[in-house]
């Protein structure tokens, strides 16, 4: 019934505005539920955006036809919080790691697919060989956001968006991925809005801080 019908307005990330520098790590820190999650994945246009822009390289991508966003998806990549799940668990992880590749090929031959992979490979520390046999399940949480962040960094892109990359991880394993994000960030010229609820760690890897 129509009349009796009420709308419910959710309003999980409201009067939020920031500027990312070209080349920097910018920190987002806030409580559980606060609503850091929600924008990292409407920066993507992963959720529907009601209100606001969203401008990257100068294009409005809060105005973009489907088709047309479409051609932005490679250069804007999301590592997840829960490395294993994120990753599909029927598939070898080397084809894992290419499949964004196969997608979008950029002009490159099967040959120089096979390379690039390999070579993001070694740059996370997996063996390509041990890549090429197993799935992702038979890798560690450590290991499998390795895995992670080669199959992001394999299409080039401008920027990650990394939503609380090392909290399900052990304490032991959190510094070498956070080492490791960095090392990415000056070898392939990375922008990171990297997303925590531990200010501890935001500030350990962050250019800036947003709260």
């Amino acid at each position: 019934n129509k009349s009796q019908a009420k709308e419910k307005f959710v309003r999980a990330v409201d009067d939020i505005s920031l500027e990312i520098n070209k080349g920097e790590i910018m920190g987002v820190v806030g409580e559980s539920g606060s609503g850091k999650s929600t924008l990292g994945r409407s920066i993507l246009r992963l959720l529907p955006i009601q209100s606001g822009e969203i401008i990257f390289s100068g294009a409005n991508l809060t105005a973009l036809l489907p088709k047309e966003l479409r051609e932005f998806r490679k250069k804007m990549q999301m590592i997840f919080q829960d490395p294993i799940s994120s990753l599909n668990p029927r598939r070898i992880v080397r084809e894992v790691v290419k499949e964004g590749l196969a997608i979008w090929p950029n002009g490159m031959s099967e040959q120089q697919i096979q390379d690039r992979v390999d070579e993001i490979l070694e740059s996370v520390g997996i063996d390509p060989e041990i890549a090429a046999t197993r799935r992702a399940h038979e890798f560690s949480g450590g290991q499998c956001q390795r895995i992670s962040i080669a199959r992001a960094v394999a299409l080039d892109p401008e920027i990650l968006i990394c939503d609380e990359p090392v909290s399900a991880l052990d304490v032991s394993v959190q510094a070498q991925i956070l080492n490791l994000l960095e090392e990415m960030k000056e070898k392939y010229g990375l922008t990171l809005l990297f997303i925590s609820h531990d200010l501890s760690v935001v500030r350990n890897v962050s250019d800036r801080v947003v709260v």
